[in-house]
């Protein structure tokens, strides 16, 4: 009973917020939209808690809950030593044989024999929950109302971001957002999906604003935003780059076809210079490298989605594969190879979005307009989808790393669908089988 009035408290809370704070001020968006967004966003993530409960019922190597139990070891520390506490919540455990024998060695998930990669994405979730637990008292479903309260913020930043390019579209750009099947499924449960969509809306909204007008606010916010990222997702932060720097080359060049074609050819020599004096930031080989701990990770354990991906060594394996990386990323998993609940929600979303691109040839905007941010989202889109396709061959994890994928496309060609056109099409057909 505590767990549950507690709960709905720190929604309450959420709601007042949502209705007063001018950030959730949206042109022709009625607040009380984002306030059921909300309510949405809570009802899935305790749908999530009861599938990881009694379905995936392994609660030591549930996402949901082996971060959120790691957490107590760091929180506890606040009653016998609050700097242990505070150090560790904010990455100054710089005593790191003291800090490992008192804390780290006693949790689980801390550190992960297979992770290449000098940053682990374990630790902001664990960190995170530490935070939330000042809040919680222990009860699991306050951290799910904290987490899509955060990434309900990242959304409506990204409403904000894109609004310029849906002009009198404002209602279309908020379905596409608020309602992309897997972002709102995974971004709804107490993962790091929920902290990238903060982040990644935080970011995108200060990159944009501040390249109109300066403002140190903006630059802290973009900092503190693509330290979330490194430390949640790095493939993220990587994917960011290329579309950032076509919009930084386009505020100097004017014509935006040169601007990222400069963009692909200056991402293409450096990567090619590193790989080349073997830097450790090469980014051949932190893909190879990561590929390699999924690969790692399907030979010791019993993964059942597991598909066939040939050891990548040099480049050229890597380019060879890119094609089959895509179709991985954008097309799979089709319907037989669905075996769970989740991999067939995403074969359903890839038959929408396959429907939605046969209707966008019918049903396209007279004269579309390419702007910077249709080709930021495109460029994010692609780079994105081909390090996941390369690094993953495990369609179940494809299926949450792809929802980043999915919304930037979507956001991309979304513009380019006239619904207007579609409505009064299919009201004509209506209405012809009424006068029948």
């Amino acid at each position: 009973m505590i767990e549950i009035g507690l709960t709905i408290l720190y929604i309450l809370i959420g709601c007042f917020i949502i209705s007063k704070s001018s950030f959730f001020k949206l042109s022709l968006i009625p607040t009380y939209w984002l306030i059921i967004i909300f309510g949405i966003k809570i009802i899935l993530s305790i749908l999530i808690t009861l599938i990881y409960t009694y379905y995936y019922s392994d609660r030591a190597v549930a996402d949901i809950f082996k971060y959120f139990d790691d957490s107590k070891i760091m929180f506890d520390a606040l009653k016998t030593n609050p700097l242990d506490y505070i150090q560790m919540v904010i990455g100054l455990d710089i005593n790191s044989a003291y800090f490992h024998e008192h804390y780290y060695s006693k949790m689980h998930y801390w550190n992960r024999v297979n992770n290449s990669n000098f940053l682990s994405d374990t630790h902001i979730m664990i960190r995170f929950n530490a935070i939330v637990r000042l809040f919680s008292f222990g009860f699991f479903h306050v951290h799910n109302v904290f987490i899509n309260f955060l990434s309900l913020i990242g959304l409506v930043a990204i409403f904000k971001v894109f609004k310029k390019l849906y002009l009198n579209k404002e209602k279309w750009l908020f379905l596409i957002i608020m309602f992309t099947p897997s972002l709102l499924f995974w971004g709804s449960g107490l993962l790091k999906e929920g902290l990238i969509i903060f982040a990644l809306g935080l970011f995108l909204l200060n990159f944009f604003n501040i390249n109109e007008q300066w403002s140190f606010k903006s630059l802290l916010i973009i900092i503190l935003s693509c330290i979330i990222i490194l430390f949640s997702k790095l493939i993220i932060l990587i994917a960011l780059v290329p579309g950032a720097l076509g919009f930084l080359i386009h505020k100097k060049v004017k014509s935006i076809h040169l601007s990222y074609l400069y963009t692909v050819l200056i991402i293409v020599f450096i990567s090619l210079v590193l790989n080349f004096i073997n830097h450790p930031l090469n980014p051949i080989d932190i893909i190879i490298n990561k590929q390699q701990d999924f690969i790692y990770l399907v030979e010791k354990m019993d993964v059942r989605s597991a598909i066939y991906q040939p050891k990548f060594n040099h480049l050229s394996d890597l380019l060879a594969y890119t094609p089959q990386a895509l179709i991985n990323v954008f097309l799979r998993p089709f319907l037989w190879e669905s075996y769970s609940v989740f991999t067939l929600f995403s074969a359903l979303e890839n038959i929408l979005i396959i429907l939605f691109c046969v209707f966008l040839l019918f049903f396209r905007t007279k004269n579309p307009s390419f702007s910077a941010l249709f080709y930021f989202s495109i460029l994010f889109a692609l780079v994105l989808a081909i390090v996941i396709g390369l690094t993953t061959p495990i369609l179940g994890a494809i299926v949450r790393y792809k929802i980043f994928v999915i919304l930037f496309f979507l956001l991309a060609i979304g513009n380019q669908f006239d619904t207007n056109k579609f409505l009064r099409f299919f009201s004509t057909i209506f209405f012809q089988k009424e006068n029948k």
